[in-house]
């Protein structure tokens, strides 16, 4: 390697060599310049006459020489390069050029890491209801509950078309027993019997005795009871169909009936009623107990033409089997001329 000394004095002398011969090549280029400028005047040299007063008429001819613009010279070699310029006070600060355009889309980079997970977001708006699920299978059928409280009759609804005549039913509740009609005409008199004091005491005979065998609930209000197992009529004068006892002896008469309970949501509270009269009731209330029984008796003095029934109040029920726990039983303890 060359010291940097020895560099510097190269360098020097180079630069020395380069002007020295510029020198003489604008010495040279300066000398012919100036013959050709010359020979250019002297080609366009103008005469000029001067006419003088002497009696010698003479001419004489003087030559002015008029300058005329030659030929561009040859182009000079470049100078050569000055000392830098004391740097300039600094400018005022130019406006802002415009925003330049966007640039292209560059090539997307390779996914950075996973970020750190962030905070819990807030609650959404609650979003709209989705669409019913499928029904889901059958649970397993649960324990039987207690019997519940009869509710109310709910109101009457709009009649429906006739339908496919069903089997027969069940005889039916009557409704209640109206007051008696007035008395028909007495019809012919009989043919004469045979008087016997047997005869006479067997007329004067009137007894009856009657029971439940199922259950039965008061859902439409007061209801006569309509008894289903007849133990005895005798005298006839007991209705099963109506539940009515019809006087036709006129006398003391003994009543007398019992009603059985078995539920503990509901109750028995029945009356006795003579022409439709409430005379005699009976109830056995207790929501904590069951299987009860109450009942009532009574001693009436009757006319021909009266009529006896029992009523079961409205959302109430009677409790009965085939072992008959609700009887009601009367009978004509002695005649009367009433």
């Amino acid at each position: 390697m060359i010291p940097r000394c020895l560099f510097n004095v190269l360098l020097l002398a180079g630069y020395i060599s380069i002007s020295v011969i510029s020198n003489v090549k604008c010495e040279a280029v300066l000398k012919d310049t100036s013959q050709v400028v010359e020979d250019s005047l002297q080609k366009n040299r103008i005469p000029r006459h001067v006419t003088t007063s002497d009696s010698v008429h003479r001419q004489q001819s003087q030559f002015y020489y008029v300058p005329v613009q030659g030929p561009p010279g040859v182009p000079g070699l470049p100078g050569r390069t000055g000392a830098p310029g004391i740097a300039g006070v600094l400018g005022t600060s130019g406006y802002p050029g415009n925003n330049g355009n966007h640039g292209n889309e560059g090539i997307a980079g390779p996914p950075g890491p996973p970020g750190i997970k962030g905070p819990k977001g807030e609650i959404g708006v609650e979003g709209r209801c989705g669409i019913s699920g499928l029904d889901g299978f059958p649970g397993v059928v649960g324990y039987r509950g207690e019997q519940g409280h009869v509710g109310p009759r709910g109101p009457t609804g709009p009649k429906g078309k006739p339908g496919d005549r069903g089997p027969v039913g069940p005889q039916g509740q009557d409704g209640t027993i109206g007051f008696p009609g007035k008395p028909g005409t007495q019809g012919p008199k009989g043919i004469p019997g045979t008087f016997t004091t047997t005869n006479a005491v067997n007329r004067q005979y009137r007894a009856f005795s009657v029971a439940l065998n199922n259950n039965i609930v008061a859902n439409d209000g007061d209801m006569v009871i309509i008894w289903e197992h007849e133990f005895s009529n005798i005298g006839g004068d007991f209705d099963m169909e109506t539940g009515v006892f019809n006087v036709t002896v006129s006398g003391s008469y003994f009543f007398t009936f019992h009603v059985s309970k078995t539920s503990r949501q509901t109750y028995p509270h029945v009356q006795l009623v003579k022409n439709g009269e409430n005379v005699v009731s009976a109830i056995d209330y207790g929501p904590n107990d069951s299987d009860d029984s109450s009942g009532n008796s009574v001693i009436l003095t009757l006319r021909k033409g009266d009529v006896i029934w029992m009523v079961l109040h409205g959302e109430r029920e009677l409790s009965s089997n085939p072992y008959k726990f609700t009887t009601f039983s009367g009978f004509l303890i002695f005649p009367m001329p009433i």
